[in-house]
């Protein structure tokens, strides 16, 4: 007998902002699977936990094994839809080999610290990629959301924005959001010149 491979969120950072159906998910897995701040709050539970490294050709393979006979939960932070691992799993498993658990994501929670509706805004991600690849796309006018890096930190963004002649528009930093560190600051691109911060949901109305 062979198991679909389950993928779910884990929110955002904060256990509170993890589903109920998700930890319904964890409690009947016999294999967890994911990178530490996803593992981390169900260390408790005593599970077998496989950590997410580089190789994830090596960790599709063992995956499809695995499911053979055990089930897996693969644990992503924020929602698998937005930027998760999901992405590079679908490449290996077929949709009916897959059970797909949303989660919350840090976009999300960002758009509700701000009062803000979002269903209008265009979302991004500079983790693992080149930020320039998305410059022309941020100077298009609309509410936007960018999950930044320490690479391309929001700092460097706005540097790119204003430099391509965008216009001093107002940004949210949101940092750590859901955790104890949370911190949500209100500025403008020109402030961020100079700024070298990295991971953080940057939230700008252009």
């Amino acid at each position: 007998m062979s198991f679909k491979v389950t993928v779910a969120g884990v929110g955002p950072g904060g256990e509170g902002y993890i589903l109920p159906v998700v930890k319904e998910a964890v409690a009947a897995a016999d294999i967890l699977v994911g990178g530490h701040r996803a593992l981390a709050p169900f260390f408790a539970l005593g599970k077998v936990m496989l950590p997410v490294t580089a190789d994830l050709a090596g960790l599709a393979a063992q995956l499809k094994v695995l499911a053979r006979e055990k089930k897996v939960v693969v644990l992503v932070s924020g929602d698998p839809g937005f930027y998760s691992l999901l992405t590079y799993l679908r490449r290996h498993f077929s949709a009916e080999e897959l059970d797909v658990i949303p989660g919350v994501s840090s976009v999300q929670v960002a758009f509700a610290r701000l009062a803000e509706p979002w269903q209008d805004a265009a979302f991004f991600s500079t983790h693992g990629r080149e930020g320039a690849d998305i410059l022309q796309a941020l100077l298009i006018p609309g509410k936007k959301a960018v999950l930044t890096d320490k690479v391309w930190t929001p700092g460097r963004i706005a540097r790119a924005m204003l430099d391509c002649g965008a216009r001093d528009s107002a940004v949210a930093l949101c940092h750590s959001l859901t955790t104890a560190n949370e911190q949500v600051r209100l500025t403008k691109l020109s402030a961020l010149a100079g700024m070298e911060e990295g991971d953080c949901v940057m939230v700008i109305k252009v």
